[in-house]
């Protein structure tokens, strides 16, 4: 029985908006969602589109979509599967009835600002991921095939859910499930999987990492921005950002040092994240972490003055706190115009795009401007 889902039949659940127009769905989620943290059984992703009808394996669903920035998942009962997301990604997939929570990776790259054919299949003793054709895993020991509470869920039917990480464009132009009576019929590759890609593969697992070597698996575009915001964070005064590359090429970081704020690029081959942030200084114990300054408020209430429209945008673009640790020390709450947020390290994120660094120019020059001033 294959289904050939209608896109407007999509609900949505939490900070997530989805538009149906031109035959293909729109979805955007606007609050950070624990994706990071698939090991923490009390956290879940709770912004997600739906559907209404529960669905029993043997099981196949083909899902056409694209995504601009780092990354898609699709939720099937207690599991999930994760695409297109940085290589610091462990925790790929998981179990539809028995998650594990342990690090499983598979090789999940999905092109960016292009459609893909992503197929999941669940089958009664086999389970396969497909990316356009090309078989990216495959399993005969998953736990839900031994699990004694599968009968019971499966006779219930499970749900699919679709998210996205916040400020990313999602766009689905379809979606179909099938049931099947007895078996999906996979057909397993003998020539082995792909690997997964767990770090930045620009540098050999020998060498120096180099600031140019660390960016060059990056789209042109994204690497002559690169450069660029390398050569205007260093030379703006009195800020002095000096720059830092990881150990593995993984992290590009522009600390300036005398005033408590750092820039890091998180690099992952042909995709990145970027953020900005006033740092906790974590020497000694824990009721001695500080930080050096904290002008998130200020530089936002000044931006405000100028653009209010890019002010609250960047307000919208603070990394929330999803709740990991009870008491955490690097959740910081900031106000803006009679809001507040609970934010994760006080840590402002950026799109995955030109904007993005524009975006970084203009803050950056507001905390230097406000610096020049109180000299």
């Amino acid at each position: 029985m294959k289904y050939d889902i209608n896109l407007t039949g999509f609900k949505t659940k939490g900070h997530v908006e989805s538009e149906y127009r031109d035959n293909m769905l729109y979805v955007t989620t606007h609050r950070a969602i624990p994706t990071q943290r698939f090991d923490r059984e009390f956290l879940s992703i709770n912004s997600y589109i739906y559907l209404p009808d529960k669905y029993r394996l043997p099981l196949r669903i083909d899902i056409t979509a694209k995504i601009d920035a780092p990354g898609l998942y699709v939720l099937l009962g207690n599991g999930h599967v994760n695409f297109g997301t940085l290589c610091t990604d462990n925790r790929r997939i998981d179990d539809i009835v028995s998650p594990t929570r342990k690090v499983i990776y598979f090789h999940n790259d999905i092109p960016m600002n292009q459609f893909a054919h992503i197929t999941l299949i669940y089958d009664l003793k086999e389970m396969q991921i497909l990316v356009d054709g090309e078989e990216r895993y495959y399993s005969a020991n998953e736990k839900y095939m031994k699990s004694k509470a599968f009968r019971e869920a499966n006779e219930e039917g499970f749900e699919l859910k679709i998210a996205c990480d916040k400020l990313v464009n999602l766009c689905i132009k379809s979606v179909a499930i099938t049931e099947y009576s007895d078996t999906c019929g996979i057909l397993h590759t003998d020539k082995g999987l792909p690997a997964p890609k767990t770090r930045n593969e620009a540098i050999s697992r020998n060498d120096k990492p180099t600031f140019e070597r660390c960016i060059s698996l990056l789209p042109p575009i994204i690497k002559e921005e690169i450069l660029g915001i390398d050569e205007y964070l260093r030379a703006l005064r009195p800020l002095k950002f000096k720059r830092q590359v990881d150990k593995n090429g993984s992290k590009i970081t522009y600390v300036a040092s005398d005033h408590g704020v750092s820039y890091a690029l998180y690099l992952s081959n042909d995709i990145f994240d970027h953020s900005l942030q006033w740092y906790l200084i974590t020497q000694g114990p824990p009721d001695t972490w500080h930080r050096k300054a904290d002008m998130m408020e200020e530089t936002l209430n000044r931006l405000y003055d100028r653009s209010p429209d890019f002010a609250e945008r960047m307000f919208h673009n603070l990394d929330d706190c999803v709740g990991c640790y009870k008491g955490c020390l690097a959740r910081t709450v900031y106000g803006f115009r009679g809001k507040k947020k609970a934010v994760c390290h006080g840590k402002l994120k950026f799109e995955m795009n030109p904007s993005g660094f524009r975006d970084v120019r203009t803050f950056a020059d507001m905390i230097n401007s406000i610096l020049m001033e109180n000299q």
